[in-house]
């Protein structure tokens, strides 16, 4: 009986923490798709042990398992009464009175992601008293043309002189441009070996025979030719001002590409080709990549999630409800991690640098968060289903199925908010954010949205939680109504 009941439950809670992580395979020439086969493996594991394994075992222990008793354990027991229901009738008592201060909570805390700032980690996610950081700045400090925050401009010339005058002259009056632009601090390129020389300086300085330099001289004119010109090729090395990680050299990168047609029409090869290469260009294409791919990572995971849990409780209302409950909750802890982590609330104690969010962890924290917390909802849903079904009265249905579920859905939980709360203990900031960020969602959603959201918007819906259209009805099997003489019209 607990198989035909649970183990539906479990199935489908099963299935969908896997389309939540499974929303990860999207985001490719990125590392999440690794982490999303990784995780999805693991729950099918889960998920077989659950409801294939795991009858089998407690058939064979059979009355044995109950054999020894656990001290201190917590009753987890289903009962009909108990805080949960009551915490359930009292808020739908007086839904309009709890849900609104929930909602301007929820959605106050949301509202700094609408300023998050993005990239892609570096050294400064390390604490600020590690070695390798500290020498990292040092570098930056004391050797500023050798800075981390720069980008390479390579030019495929197709063939021509990058040496060439009309080349020279180019590339000379193009440095220079980039020089003067306030993101940029220095750079270097064959058009323009030292920041003080002129056009005809850099002519001179290449066409001059090898025995009229002196030996110093042409020791430095060898050694930018050797690093700066290569087959078909040349490169020039360009120096941003601020952090790796800051939005403006992103920015910067992006200014680049747009107007390299305009630099590229005077040079004199025909299929000359700009290309733009460091940290700053792999932030921006990186986080390209997740845009590109996003819109259909979330039309798979919520419609998919939408799908299942119709199946599940065949209503039309449920699924919609319940993605929106997960996607404030999602977003509350998205806010705060801005507040955290970009704005530098706790800096001091977490020891870290602030900084803009991680390009990925965002795409971590909704697929994992969005399965977790649709894991439990699920389960709560098929309680709550149950027993409407059974007793036509949604009230009750609500309470009970609260109820229910409230000793496994709080230890489960809280298991997690403990687990991903140990990240933050991290000494890098990437686990950092993951940690509080998971913690935090998982936190807001078992208590906030499970305790006051869900019965609340539950008893304003009424009889209308169940409804669904006939068509949908059959096309995916007959929806079963509660019974007759116990059905009852929701006040």
């Amino acid at each position: 009986m607990s198989s035909a009941t649970a183990g539906k439950a479990v199935f489908y809670s099963g299935i969908t923490v896997a389309i939540g992580l499974m929303g990860m395979l999207f985001f490719t020439n990125t590392s999440l798709p690794s982490l999303g086969i990784g995780g999805t493996i693991a729950v099918f594991i889960a998920m077989v042990y659950s409801t294939i394994v795991l009858p089998a075992v407690m058939a064979m222990l059979g009355p044995r398992v109950n054999k020894w008793k656990v001290p201190f354990a917590l009753d987890m027991s289903a009962r009909d009464d108990g805080v949960w229901a009551t915490v359930a009738k009292k808020v739908m008592d007086r839904p309009w009175a709890v849900l609104i201060p929930v909602l301007i909570l929820l959605v106050g805390a949301g509202v700094p992601f609408a300023y998050a700032e993005f990239s892609l980690s570096s050294w400064a996610a390390l604490p600020p008293d590690d070695e390798t950081r500290m020498g990292m700045e040092l570098i930056d400090e004391q050797w500023p043309d050798q800075a981390a925050n720069s980008i390479v401009i390579v030019i495929d010339t197709d063939g021509a002189d990058p040496l060439s005058e009309e080349n020279l002259r180019t590339q000379h009056a193009y440095l220079l441009d980039l020089l003067n632009d306030s993101r940029v601090s220095g750079g270097i390129g064959v058009g323009l070996p030292s920041p003080d020389m002129s056009a005809q300086d850099v002519l001179d300085f290449w066409a001059a025979p090898a025995e009229f330099l002196p030996a110093e001289q042409l020791a430095v004119r060898e050694s930018l030719r050797s690093a700066l010109i290569g087959e078909n090729a040349t490169l020039m090395s360009i120096q941003l001002v601020g952090a790796q990680t800051d939005v403006a050299s992103r920015q910067a990168v992006e200014d680049i590409r747009d107007n390299r047609d305009e630099f590229l029409t005077e040079f004199t090869g025909e299929e000359d080709r700009l290309m733009v290469a460091g940290f700053a260009a792999y932030n921006a294409d990186n986080l390209q990549a997740i845009a590109d791919n996003l819109p259909r990572a979330l039309a798979f995971i919520l419609i998919a999630t939408m799908v299942l849990i119709f199946m599940q409780v065949r209503s039309v209302i449920i699924p919609v409800k319940a993605i929106a409950m997960n996607i404030l909750s999602i977003s509350a802890s998205f806010g705060m991690l801005v507040w955290v982590f970009q704005w530098g609330y706790g800096a001091d104690l977490m020891n870290f640098t602030a900084q803009p969010i991680d390009s990925g962890n965002p795409v971590i924290m909704f697929c994992i968060v969005f399965g977790l917390s649709m894991d439990y909802e699920v389960l709560m849903l098929s309680r709550i289903h149950e027993e409407w079904e059974r007793t036509g009265d949604n009230t009750q249905a609500v309470a009970s199925g609260l109820q229910k579920t409230g000793g496994l859905i709080t230890g489960a939980a809280a298991i997690m908010v403990v687990v991903f709360g140990a990240f933050g203990l991290s000494s890098v900031v990437i686990l950092k954010q993951i940690g509080l960020g998971l913690a935090l969602a998982i936190f807001i959603d078992a208590t906030l949205v499970r305790a006051l959201v869900v019965p609340a918007t539950m008893r304003l819906m009424g009889k209308w939680n169940w409804w669904s259209p006939k068509w949908l009805d059959n096309l995916f099997g007959t929806h079963q109504e509660p019974a007759r003489e116990n059905r009852l019209e929701s006040e």
